[in-house]
């Protein structure tokens, strides 16, 4: 069965809906989030709280400008876990790896995977998994990016240098993704991440989430598993 990756635009859209649909029911219940919300914007335009409330509970276009922004809801990793947790003879043993602390993990400057301080410049891990019935662990970093600018140039930049430092990685039990939805990644942004994937194991793969599942098959293939 062919399975479609996330649309993360679709889901986006429709998480920004459920929110603005929330704001009345937040604010009958005095939702902390939402009165801070409140609060900000009548500070910063010198309005009436009582009367901003009131407007917000008979126009609903207008409370909608107070919805939980549905970008800071991480949604996106949540949709790339569903979508890699449905390949289980694949993927297995899947788990999402801590942002921060002394579980979180990184890769150090001889490509080896470290617990705890956080090496400068370098963002920590999203997923492990184990590859099929193998011993082979995956790791894999996940970015989903959009318009092209210098923020967006700094995400594909801490991509390719996941990859270089993998490059001196000596343990072949372990493989390295970095996962790179959304449309800023086209043919020429790729194939920079490409020009450091390693061709044999320890593997790394640059590449969208949709081919990760084919990608951990050659990976199995290679290894004649």
């Amino acid at each position: 069965m062919n399975i479609p990756p996330p649309d993360y635009d679709k889901v986006e859209k429709q998480l920004w809906k459920k929110h603005g649909a929330e704001v009345r029911d937040l604010l009958n219940n005095q939702d902390s989030g939402l009165l801070r919300r409140i609060s900000t914007f009548c500070e910063r335009f010198d309005f009436d709280e009582t009367e901003v409330c009131e407007k917000i509970k008979n126009d609903f276009m207008f409370a909608c400008c107070f919805a939980k922004d549905a970008k800071k809801t991480g949604f996106e990793e949540k949709e790339a876990e569903k979508y890699l947790r449905m390949f289980p003879n694949l993927i297995q043993s899947f788990r999402t790896l801590p942002k921060s602390g002394k579980n979180a993990i990184y890769i150090d400057q001889q490509g080896n995977m470290i617990t705890g301080k956080k090496p400068t410049g370098i963002k920590s891990l999203d997923f492990m998994w184990m590859a099929g019935n193998t011993h082979i662990r995956c790791f894999a970093a996940h970015k989903v990016t959009r318009e092209s600018d210098g923020a967006q140039d700094h995400q594909r930049n801490e991509l390719i240098r996941l990859l270089q430092m993998f490059e001196h990685c000596n343990n072949k039990e372990i493989a390295l993704f970095t996962i790179c939805d959304g449309p800023y990644y086209d043919k020429q942004n790729l194939s920079m991440l490409r020009e450091h994937e390693r061709k044999e194991p320890p593997y790394s793969f640059a590449c969208p989430i949709g081919d990760v599942p084919k990608n951990v098959e050659k990976l199995l293939k290679d290894l004649g598993k």
